[in-house]
């Protein structure tokens, strides 16, 4: 058994949830000069993600899930993901963005596990405040919780992420892997494939799996 995990938006999902809702209340440039920030250094990501779920405060529980039960998912993630569950593998989801989109990604990619950050109601409006549990500096604690919970050894670890704030995720896995990384990954992974199909198809060429040249037509 592997133990897999992976980031979420731009890695299985297309989706960049704080944006997404920041249009419904017409406040895209306001999140995005505050993503620019933390993306140049000049805050740290918590920070930055407590100053994006402020500018979301009135909108409805409701209008939040809706949001989240539209995702996009990455061409072939739900396949590769398939796959490795037809393994016998483990699959979580280590994500910052809310509940209500890792809960609609738990069950589009039928992974075992998802962590997440929170965001906090009242008579079902959002207040603009949120719970922290994952941050990048949380990633790898994360993924060392999860190989304990399942006796999985670093060299049973495969992690995908898409960009430097996943290099704490990585860092924890024997095997790591960049997708839609464009290149920033490249210093911190072993294989950054252009799609899915490339990416089983590495993972079958390196047995990084233990599994055979047959899987990768599975």
């Amino acid at each position: 058994m592997k133990l897999v995990v992976f980031d979420l938006e731009n890695t299985l999902i297309f989706n960049e949830f704080l944006p997404e809702l920041a249009a419904l209340l017409g406040k895209e440039a306001e999140v995005a000069e505050i993503t620019r920030a933390g993306i140049d250094g000049r805050i740290d990501w918590e920070d930055g993600f407590r100053r994006r779920a402020a500018l979301l405060r009135g909108l409805s529980q409701a209008q939040i899930l809706r949001a989240a039960r539209h995702l996009r998912p990455v061409p072939g993630a739900q396949e590769f993901v398939h796959w490795l569950r037809s393994r016998g593998d483990k699959v979580a989801i280590v994500t910052g963005g809310p509940r209500e989109v890792a809960e609609a990604a738990m069950v589009l990619f039928e992974a075992d596990a998802i962590f997440s950050n929170e965001f906090l109601y009242e008579a079902g409006v959002f207040t603009g405040d949120v719970r922290v549990a994952v941050s990048p500096g949380l990633k790898g604690e994360i993924v060392r919780g999860l190989a304990a919970r399942w006796g999985a050894r670093k060299e049973d670890i495969l992690a995908f992420g898409d960009g430097l704030m996943d290099v704490p995720l990585l860092s924890e896995a024997g095997v790591r892997m960049g997708i839609n990384s464009n290149g920033k990954l490249r210093d911190h992974v072993d294989y950054e494939p252009r799609d899915y199909v490339a990416a089983r198809q590495w993972l079958v060429d390196q047995d990084a799996l233990h599994g055979t040249k047959a899987d990768a037509k599975d």
